[in-house]
Order: structure tokens, then sequence, then C-alpha cells
């Protein structure tokens, strides 16, 4: 099996709430693609065109950054799933659970940054209205 990695306090230098509001702001006003699962939960995947995102992504050797956003702790996110690629999500705003293959529990705040390996369940719970970037490969 593949492992989980958890780093506190990977990089302090997070988005401002600011910055992830204009990212969406601009996504919305190219009609790109936004994912959006109910009251209050967004995903951009145009995050890739945040300038301060571009040193991370290549630390990580990644290429594309999704912005994903609650505003309120009863959005629901994408509950217990798996993804098909290696992703990688820093925590930028508020403070969030990630419940791994319900036997582990992370809490995120930010600068936090961790790794889920694909094929991994995993279920984030929104602790507080919470904004962070996830970062794969693919």
């Amino acid at each position: 099996m593949s492992y989980v990695y958890f780093t506190k306090k990977y990089n302090m230098d997070v988005l401002s709430w600011n910055e992830i509001l204009n990212n969406f702001d601009m996504s919305v006003k190219k009609n790109e693609f936004i994912k959006n699962n109910g009251i209050g939960f967004f995903v951009s995947h145009s995050a890739h065109k945040i300038d301060k995102l571009k040193n991370i992504m290549n630390k990580l050797n990644c290429n594309t950054a999704h912005l994903y956003f609650n505003i309120t702790t009863a959005s629901k996110t994408f509950g217990n799933h798996n993804d098909s690629m290696d992703v990688y999500f820093w925590q930028c705003q508020g403070k969030s659970i990630w419940k791994i293959e319900n036997s582990m529990d992370f809490t995120l705040e930010p600068g936090d940054l961790i790794f889920v390996p694909k094929n991994i369940w995993h279920n984030v719970i929104p602790l507080t209205p919470r904004a962070g970037i996830s970062f794969s490969k693919d």
C-alpha cells in the first residue's frame, strides 16, 4: 500500500482569501469549468494561473493545480472517494479534517500539506470555511 504523507507548516506563504476569490472570479468571467457540489463548495481548475503557485508546482513536480474552497461548513464536499492520480493538497485558509481510509485523521491548518496516493480512500470535512490547492502531475 502507498503511504499518505503529512507535512505541518510546509509553506506558510499561503494564498489570501483575496487571491483565492480573484482566481475564482477570473475563472467565472472566462466561463471556465467550475465544479459546485451544493451550497458553498467550489472547485476551479485554473489555480495554475496564480503566480504564487508556480514555485510550489515546480518543487512538487506537478503541472496541474485546482482551487478548492468551502464558504460554509454546511457545504458538502465529495464525501468518501478516491482519486485516479496522486494528489498533494496545500491548505491555505481555514481548517479541515482529512479522514484516510476510515482509519487515520489529519487536521490541516494554513500552510500544511498532505500527499494522498491514487486509489486511497479519503474524505475531507471542513471545520471552518476553508480553501486550498490540490496539485497533481495529471
